[in-house]
Order: C-alpha cells, then structure tokens, then sequence
C-alpha cells in the first residue's frame, strides 16, 4: 500500500472506526449498524455497501437522489450486489473530509430510507454477517452464504489442482489470442500511433489463450506466452511496414511481402524498421507487463476464503 493510500485510510480509520485491510488495500468496518469497505477502483475512491429495502437494490431514482443528499459524493450506483459510491476529491485533505462525509452521510441516508443492512449473497438481513476476503475482494456475507462460497472454491481449486497442463493446446491458444493482439498493433500502427493499449491486448489475449486451450498457466505457460507476444510483434510490424511498402509501390500486398526482404536490405530502411521494431517492444512491454501481471495475481489470490471481521 502506498504513502498517501494509507495516510489517508489511517486518519478517516481514527474518525469512523473502521480498519485497514492491509492484503486488499482497502477500510472495511460496521458504521452506524451497515457494512462497508472503501478501495480504489481506477484511480477513484469507491464505498461499497450492501443494503436493501424489503429484499430490493435501490432503483436509479434512489441513486440520483441520493447523489444530491449525500455530502462528498460523486455518484451513486448499483453494481451487482452493492450499492457504489463514488467519493469526490482531488487532493489529500479533501478526500480525507469528503470519504468520512461519505460514510456518515450514506448510512444515515440508507436508514432514514428504510435500507436494511444485509448479506450481499443471499440479499437477507441477518446478525451473522461478518467480512471475508474472497478471491481478493471483500464481501459482506452471513455464516450460511459463505459456508457455501467456501465449499465452491475448494471444489474449484480442487479441479484445479488436479488438471494437466495441456502445453500443445497452450501453444496454440497462445498463438490464435496473439493474432489478435498482433491486428491491434497493426490497425493501431496504421492510424499513425504506437499505442500501450496494444500491449495490454496483446498481454491479455496471449495468457488468456493459453490458460484457455492449456487448461491452466503455469510459470512455463508465462514464459511461452512472452516468447509467443516476441514473435508476434514482430510479424506485426513486418505487416504493417510491408502494408506502407506496398501501398507506396502500388502492388499487391503478398506481392510486397515477396520483395520485402529486399526493400530492407538497404541501409537506411533497415535502421528506421529496427527503430520502429524497438518502439513496438517497448510500448507492448509498457501494456503486456502491467497486465500479465494482474493477470496473474488474480489468478494468485482465486482461492482466497477467509473472515476478516
């Protein structure tokens, strides 16, 4: 966790009693009698609690209207089985005023509404519900829903565990979700950009395609998949110069490839394709490594079951 994440958990953790979650990064308590947890979600601050009036989720005009009651607050939404809000704030000290603002105003809100505080699986108020880290992420669950979340991720850790890596089936899922990496950089590149989005399709679609066809990933399963995204960058930026070649010479575009070799051999165009080629393995190194690396430690924390409160 960050400096300025954790001064800031620390000082609204004095003010409203929650606690930090040091693994998920995130404050997570009981507030005026509902469940919380705060974290960030794309470089936003984001409350999540699970209430329900008469077993319902808030309609969207309960959400508008809370937007406008509740002091600090950007928006307020419903995602899957928790309501959202979305904590205005662009420096330190007023994240700090408007997320405890956030807290104190969105639970009195809910019980002046008649929302209840109530386990976000089953959508049931219960005295039992307690906070678990689940897959990495925080839930607010009774005794009997995590019972059954638990059984469920043994199962599939289980199946896991006792799966082959199929490496063939890997190669080739690693292959086919490259190409479409390789198109993106491609039409991405003819748009006149180098763009680290491509690197993060490239990263995304090359892992998932060999976990797909390989039945699992491994950290051989990783290092094919970076050979893999090696390879395909670079018959990615052979199309898209041979696309230009081509297109300059007015001929077919296989009829290019033909004669590309030569077109290389000279000096000059040689030193620029190796510049361009550098640039490509840079930028899809920018986007594939941040995101195999989510990727993987996603995968590191799926069986994750526990209580946290």
């Amino acid at each position: 966790m960050n400096k300025t994440l954790n001064v800031i958990y620390e000082e609204v953790a004095e003010v409203t009693g929650l606690s930090i979650d040091e693994k998920t990064e995130t404050l997570v308590g009981v507030s005026n009698g509902y469940h919380l947890t705060i974290g960030m979600k794309d470089n936003a601050y984001v409350m999540y609690a699970s209430a329900r009036k008469n077993g319902s989720l808030p309609d969207k005009e309960f959400t508008k209207e809370a937007k406008k009651a509740i002091e600090g607050v950007r928006t307020v939404a419903v995602q899957g089985n928790n309501i959202a809000v979305w904590i205005a704030g662009a420096t330190k000290n007023k994240v700090i005023e408007n997320m405890i603002s956030a807290i104190k105003g969105t639970t009195e809100y809910f019980r002046a509404n008649g929302y209840e505080d109530v386990c976000e699986y089953c959508g049931k108020p219960s005295d039992r519900i307690n906070i678990y880290n689940i897959s990495g992420g925080i839930s607010f669950l009774c005794e009997d829903c995590y019972a059954q979340i638990n059984q469920s991720i043994k199962n599939a850790q289980f199946d896991e565990e006792n799966t082959e890596e199929n490496v063939l089936g890997g190669i080739l899922g690693a292959i086919l979700g490259s190409i479409i990496g390789a198109i993106v950089i491609v039409v991405v590149a003819q748009l006149g950009y180098v763009a680290v989005l491509s690197g993060v399709v490239m990263g995304v679609t090359t892992i998932c395609g060999y976990e797909k066809l390989g039945k699992k990933l491994s950290g051989k399963g990783v290092a094919i998949s970076a050979l893999v995204m090696i390879a395909m960058v670079f018959v990615a930026e052979i199309v898209q110069w041979n696309i230009v070649f081509s297109r300059e010479m007015g001929i077919d575009f296989f009829d290019g490839l033909s004669i590309f070799g030569t077109f290389l051999a000279d000096s000059e165009v040689k030193t620029d394709f190796i510049i361009s080629l550098m640039e490509s393995y840079a930028f899809t190194a920018l986007g594939a490594i941040p995101a195999v690396y989510s990727s993987l430690k996603k995968r590191k924390v799926a069986y994750d079951a526990y209580q946290i409160q």
